[in-house]
């Protein structure tokens, strides 16, 4: 059996320069190498190319999975996390959620890299990677909930007893920001509605939190700060200055505290009540389906004797239809004729529809004696002894 991994980067700042494009190109000689990814596929083989360089020299997050269970993301964080020490030491504890700072300067990288015997494969990376790359996002913007994501992505480790490890403070909103979570949540076998298990019973996001911090840092510029920044856009490379201008806005953010409920829960009782809100969906989805399938059989039957009216107005327009069918050859052609005469039958109704409908079949195999397939056909409906 093959061991498959799939192992990707993605810049989301800005485009590698010449000498970072350099140090990527060293790493792998079987990777897709541009300014903006790298991507590389593997058989009875791993990538041994130096992952936290790439991701410190260009790229800013990290993904690889195997069909054997391995999942992994790691984050660059070019400012370090947005958070004070003694908040988001409570969901980093560098055993599950691990940070490791830079050698210089506050910057690091994140990883979430929890041990699962095995996991159901994966297909798209691109919906995972967009998750992960919008999960940065947050996080460079002082959310908190993202970081919280991250931590319940980690927490289903099994090397941990999901009854002694506990939840960290909750994020106010949290569960407002599941539907932007869900396949990242899958990608570590978790069930989207964990988010929605987190969340219950907790206030709302503080509502400045959804602010566009653009407009305050452009209210921070006057004139000729801005006559520069745009000259700087125009003049220099459009992507980089671009994403310079947009470090800049989120430097000049100052997020406050998120507000959290602590709830003390333990992972296994997260997990608890996430499978009993997965089966009151299930329950809910099955009505939903029973329902839908009443609607759609109600306006069958309605459609069903819309046509058998057209067909007791008309009979030799269908029994034409059946002999066009026919000679159009094809075993769903010769279900949909038998089905035509069957119907007109009924249109009809009584000995009448019963011996037309008969003639008629028993005219089209004298002229195609050896169509089995047609044959079973009429005889499946009855239009044959």
């Amino acid at each position: 059996m093959s061991e498959y991994q799939f192992v990707t980067f993605r810049a989301v700042d800005a485009p590698l320069d010449d000498k970072q494009l350099a140090f990527a190109e060293r790493q792998s000689s079987r990777a897709e190498v541009t300014r903006w990814s790298l991507t590389c596929e593997y058989d009875y083989s791993s990538f041994r190319g130096d992952v936290d360089g790439l991701l410190r020299h260009g790229y800013d997050v990290y993904l690889q999975y195997t069909d054997y269970g391995c999942r992994e993301i790691r984050l660059r964080l070019p400012r370090g996390l947005s958070f004070a020490k003694s908040v988001w030491s409570k969901y980093v504890d560098n055993e599950l959620l691990r940070w490791n700072s830079d050698a210089k300067g506050s910057g690091g990288i994140l990883t979430v890299c929890p041990f699962h015997e095995s996991l159901d494969y994966v297909w798209e990376d691109e919906e995972y990677l967009d998750e992960v790359i919008w999960i940065r996002d947050r996080l460079l913007k002082g959310d908190l909930r993202a970081l919280y994501v991250l931590w319940l992505c980690a927490a289903g480790d099994e090397n941990y007893d999901p009854q002694e490890l506990i939840e960290p403070p909750v994020p106010h909103g949290i569960a407002a920001i599941a539907k932007h979570c869900e396949e990242l949540l899958s990608f570590f076998g978790l069930d989207p509605l964990s988010l929605l298990a987190a969340g219950e019973d907790l206030p709302d996001a503080p509502p400045e939190r959804d602010r566009n911090p653009v407009d305050h840092w452009l209210s921070t510029l006057d004139e000729q700060l801005a006559k520069e920044r745009l000259r700087r856009l125009l003049d220099g490379d459009t992507a980089s200055e671009k994403a310079r201008l947009l470090a800049e806005i989120r430097d000049s953010a100052s997020p406050a505290d998120w507000p959290t409920t602590n709830k003390q829960r333990s992972f296994d009782e997260l997990r608890q009540r996430t499978v009993a809100l997965r089966e009151l969906e299930n329950e809910k989805q099955a009505r939903e389906a029973l329902l839908k399938a009443q609607r759609d059989s109600e306006k069958a039957k309605r459609q069903r004797a819309s046509r058998l009216k057209e067909m007791a107005k008309a009979p030799d327009k269908w029994l034409a239809e059946a002999a066009r069918l026919v000679d159009a050859r094809g075993t769903l052609n010769y279900k949909a004729a038998a089905e035509t005469l069957y119907d007109l039958r009924e249109a009809i109704g009584g000995t009448e529809g019963d011996q037309l409908a008969r003639r008629h079949a028993a005219k089209l195999m004298k002229k195609y004696p050896s169509l089995n397939h047609l044959k079973a056909a009429l005889r499946k409906r009855g239009l044959l002894e």
